[in-house]
């Protein structure tokens, strides 16, 4: 847990200090993490950052895809869609359970700063030919 705590902090810190106008992002408090079970699908509906929370690496693959660069790390990975002037972050961490779910999303400009995390979503969507739902 100590690790999860670390790497969050770590990333929220970097995230607020790439452009200076602090963290576009959403999340799952780590209390509310440790009881989420990882969902399966994101259904067909449009898709928002909060329907990117709480779900599985698979069930975020099946609607946008293969992430443009992944890196694991124990216990988390990280997943970075391009959205062609913007990149948009999937934070997964362990639940209580073991699995991965998707804790945090988060956008950036690709020339740094923070940015709307739902225009990036739209962007990233667009810039796949992703259907919408």
């Amino acid at each position: 847990m100590l690790r999860f705590s670390s790497l969050l902090l770590l990333s929220l810190a970097l995230a607020g200090c790439a452009g200076g106008t602090g963290s576009s992002g959403i999340g799952i408090d780590k209390q509310n993490l440790a009881s989420v079970n990882p969902s399966q699908s994101l259904g067909s509906g449009p898709l928002t950052p909060q329907s990117l929370l709480g779900v599985a690496p698979s069930a975020l693959s099946s609607r946008l895809g293969a992430p443009a660069f992944k890196r694991a790390e124990p216990g988390a990975e990280v997943w970075q869609y391009s959205g062609g002037d913007c990149a948009l972050f999937v934070y997964f961490y362990k639940t209580g359970s073991g699995a991965l779910a998707s804790a945090y999303v988060d956008a950036r400009k690709s020339q740094g700063g923070a940015t709307d995390t739902a225009s990036c979503l739209s962007r990233v969507i667009n810039a796949r030919g992703t259907p919408v739902s």
